[in-house]
C-alpha cells in the first residue's frame, strides 16, 4: 500500500512532540539576535493563547508508519529498537501510539498509547514485556508525574512524548527571538510540584508560523540544572517538501542519548 507525503507529514508534526513543521530549515553558524523580554502582563497572555492552540492542533486522518530509535550509552555502545507509530483520529479525541517491534516486524515489548482530549489532561496507557500471550497484555494507567519514566529504555521519557510540559499550569512567554533561522516564541514551562528526578522547568522554542512546531526543547531538574536537550538532526526532501528524518534528545546526567528516526515514504 503506497504511503503519501501527506502521511509524513502528518506523523513528523504529531509524533512526537509536535516537534517541527515541514517548512523547517537549520541555521548555518550565524549568530541569532536576542530581542528584549516581553512585559510579564503580555507575556503570560500570549504563553496561554498559544499553548491552548498548539493543543488545539489536531490531526484530520489516521496514520501510521514506522522507523527506529538508536540508543548510545555513556560508553558509545548502542543498540537499535524497530518502532512503529500511529495517529488515530476520533470525533473527541486523538490517539498516538509508540510501539516497539522485534526484528521480523511484530509486536515487540512496549507500547505507549497517548489519549490527547481537548480541554482535558493526556491519559497514558503502558503495556510492557511482550512475548506469549502479550496480545492479552492488560494496559498500566499512568498518572501525569508517573511519566517521567524512559520509552522503550530510552532518553525519551513517556512525558516527551506527550508534550506533557504544556499541560503544567505556569506558562510564560520569554521572548521572540530566532532558532536555526527560524522566528520562535520562547515558551517557559514550570512544573509546580516536580518529581524527585523529573522535569521543573522546560524552555521550547516553538515556530511562530503556523502549524507551530517545536525546533528546541531544553529541559531542567529543580536545582535549575540542565537534564536534557531536543534537537532535529535531519530533514529530507520528500516530493518537494522537507519533511522531519531524524530528531534526537541528549541526557546530561547519564552521558547518553538517543535518536528516533523515521521511515518516511518517497512515493
Amino acid at each position: 500500500m503506497k504511503r503519501c507525503c501527506a502521511h509524513a507529514g502528518c506523523l513528523t508534526r504529531f509524533l512526537p512532540l509536535l516537534l517541527a513543521s515541514s517548512a523547517f530549515c537549520f541555521g548555518q553558524g550565524h549568530v541569532e539576535p536576542q530581542p528584549a523580554p516581553l512585559d510579564p502582563v503580555r507575556a503570560k497572555q500570549e504563553a496561554r493563547a498559544l499553548v491552548a492552540e498548539m493543543l488545539g492542533q489536531t490531526p484530520q486522518q489516521n496514520t501510521a508508519d514506522t522507523g527506529q530509535v538508536r540508543i548510545r550509552d555513556a560508553n558509545g555502545k548502542e543498540r537499535e529498537i524497530p518502532v512503529r507509530f500511529e495517529i488515530r483520529a476520533t470525533p473527541t479525541n486523538w490517539v498516538s501510539v509508540y510501539e516497539t517491534l522485534t526484528p521480523a516486524g511484530g509486536p515487540g515489548g512496549e507500547k505507549l498509547t497517548v489519549i490527547h482530549t481537548p480541554g482535558q489532561p493526556n491519559q497514558y496507557q503502558v503495556v510492557s514485556s511482550a512475548g506469549v500471550g502479550a496480545t492479552n497484555a492488560v494496559a498500566k494507567e499512568l498518572s501525569p508525574d508517573q511519566t517521567m519514566i524512559p520509552f522503550a529504555g530510552s532518553d525519551f521519557w513517556v512525558a516527551d512524548l506527550g508534550l506533557e510540559f504544556l499541560h503544567w499550569p505556569k506558562q510564560r512567554l520569554m521572548a521572540k527571538e530566532m532558532r536555526h533561522s527560524k522566528s520562535c516564541d520562547r515558551l517557559e514551562s514550570i512544573n509546580p510540584y516536580p518529581v524527585p528526578g523529573g522535569y521543573a522547568r522546560v524552555e521550547s522554542w516553538i515556530i511562530i508560523e503556523r502549524p507551530h512546531g517545536i525546533v528546541h526543547a531544553d529541559a531542567y531538574d529543580s536545582k535549575g540544572k540542565l537534564l536534557k536537550f531536543f534537537d532535529p538532526t535531519a530533514l529530507e526532501k520528500v516530493q518537494g517538501e522537507y519533511q522531519l528524518e531524524e530528531m534526537e534528545i541528549k541526557n546530561k546526567k547519564t552521558g547518553s542519548c538517543t535518536w528516533i528516526k523515521f521511515n518516511l515514504s518517497h512515493e
